[in-house]
């Protein structure tokens, strides 16, 4: 039975207040030291072009058998060189100046904060420097190869900075290297609707997985890459403009594979399926 109850002004006050409260204890947590045999991962992704609502329920869904606590933000002020230091893999998957709203915990928001800037210098070298010094993974998802102005996570990622845009369209992912862990065993994957952006590889130690091929508009690129980066490793996939390449099983594996391999660990041999 639906309730006529209206809450009264108490009672939405307090739910605002224990919201706020949350996002602070969630916050805490995510700067807290990792407890023995706890893997952490922080996805940051979701922004004015990119469903973040679909994104965090499949990459839940990949994820979900393997035990890891699972962070996911929307704003940019949560990505800080503390909560970095404890986070054992980084997925990034954003393109923008800035958040594609302003951060409010509130239940109900009649006017929003101001958006958060996209990584700022100091964040960003807490991204390189984790990666590099500590040994993070970073997986870096479709649209964050578009962040041109940030030329040193451009350049970690191993491509020279440039526009680019492609018309939604199938597109087949092949070419798969067959003696990596992320791409071994596949041969082809058809993603209903996606874009081939062309990204130029610009580092001769990156080692290609996968190429991307449009199906009706045309275009080719390099889908899948991976490099050492010092102390950490690194892991580009281009899918993912729309929801087609999250929810297909197929990808879903090559996401599984790659924080294995991205976090420098032995991947189940009967899969997380």
């Amino acid at each position: 039975m639906i309730s006529n109850r209206t809450p009264s002004r108490r009672a939405v006050l307090g739910a605002c207040v224990a919201s706020a409260a949350a996002a602070m204890r969630q916050y805490d947590a995510l700067c807290a030291p990792r407890t023995p045999g706890e893997t952490r991962v922080l996805y940051f992704g979701g922004d004015y072009v990119h469903n973040g609502v679909a994104q965090e329920r499949y990459i839940r869904e990949a994820f979900i058998k393997t035990g890891w606590r699972m962070f996911f933000v929307q704003a940019s002020r949560f990505v800080t060189p503390e909560v970095l230091a404890g986070t054992d893999l980084f997925m990034l998957n954003r393109v923008g100046d800035f958040d594609a709203q302003g951060f409010s915990a509130d239940g109900i928001v009649e006017h929003r904060p101001a958006p958060d800037p996209f990584l700022t210098p100091v964040m960003e070298n807490a991204v390189i420097d984790n990666v590099r010094e500590r040994g993070m993974g970073l997986m870096a998802l479709h649209c964050t190869a578009g962040n041109i102005d940030n030329t040193r996570l451009m350049e970690l990622i191993g491509i020279r900075p440039a526009k680019s845009g492609a018309p939604l369209q199938p597109v087949r992912l092949h070419g798969f290297d067959p003696d990596h862990a992320i791409t071994r065993g596949f041969d082809e994957i058809v993603i209903g609707h996606d874009e081939v952006l062309v990204k130029e590889i610009a580092d001769a130690r990156v080692t290609r997985l996968f190429t991307m091929t449009g199906m009706t508009e045309g275009g080719e690129a390099p889908g899948g890459w991976c490099v050492e980066r010092g102390a950490g490793r690194v892991v580009t996939l281009m899918p993912g403009h729309m929801n087609d390449a999250w929810t297909s099983n197929a990808y879903q594996e090559i996401l599984r594979r790659a924080a294995f391999w991205v976090m420098k660990r032995e991947y189940p041999e009967t899969g997380l399926k």
